[in-house]
């Protein structure tokens, strides 16, 4: 079922962002998700997350971070062809909304075929099923925290991985109690640890992931 935002007026007072381009205002105070949602779909190309209070920018991503993410979208769909499931992969394209009002852009994540979605502007996920962060320096400690706290309280989630980005090696939080299958058990997740360009993560109705092949020159 589609949860419909009602649109909320334009926000009074807002700065521009500190590279000085002409892109849309990011408000100084804080912002209800109406609000988030009206600034954000008349950005453009420019994308913010939003934590539940302001809109936070994307800082812009390496050429080889760049290069694992569609590595990583493209082994998603062999793997999801292979299965035959009625599955999508993604990359920054849609937004991600949180069972907390959070709204984020995932580097690659995993949806149901058609996925469930806020409401009809088509533009926003609320039942992802794999979710993928290739680590940054200047935001693994948010994929590491911030991020995980809410992906956990996804109840369709299944799988979230935290990617490196200098070698390969994968975090994968894999959950084992609770969520939409498990509704009447405490959510429970187990951290699982994957090295080398030979391991291969297993996910949930898919198949493995192997690590080899993500990395530039694997």
């Amino acid at each position: 079922m589609n949860a419909a935002i009602a649109p909320a007026a334009a926000p009074p007072d807002s700065t521009y962002d500190a590279d000085g381009e002409d892109l849309a205002p990011i408000p100084a105070r804080p912002l209800t998700e109406a609000e988030y949602l009206r600034i954000e779909r008349a950005a453009g190309g420019r994308r913010c997350e939003y934590d539940g209070t302001h809109r936070l920018p994307m800082s812009g991503a390496s050429r080889r971070h760049a290069l694992i993410a569609k590595a990583i979208e493209r082994a998603l769909d062999d793997l999801i062809a292979a299965s035959g499931r009625p599955l999508e992969a993604h990359r920054t394209d849609l937004r991600m909304r949180t069972p907390s009002g959070r709204y984020r852009y995932p580097d690659v994540f995993v949806c149901p075929d058609p996925p469930a979605m806020l409401d009809d502007e088509q533009d926003t996920v609320t039942n992802p099923l794999i979710v993928v962060e290739v680590l940054s320096p200047s935001t693994a400690h948010i994929d590491r925290g911030a991020k995980l706290a809410e992906y956990r309280g996804v109840p369709s989630l299944t799988d979230y991985l935290l990617v490196s980005q200098d070698e390969p090696a994968v975090d994968h939080y894999v959950r084992v109690g609770g969520g939409a299958d498990h509704p009447d058990e405490p959510d429970a997740w187990r951290l699982i640890g994957y090295e080398g360009p030979a391991a291969a993560v297993p996910l949930a109705g898919l198949g493995d992931l192997t690590l080899g092949p993500l990395y530039p020159g694997g």
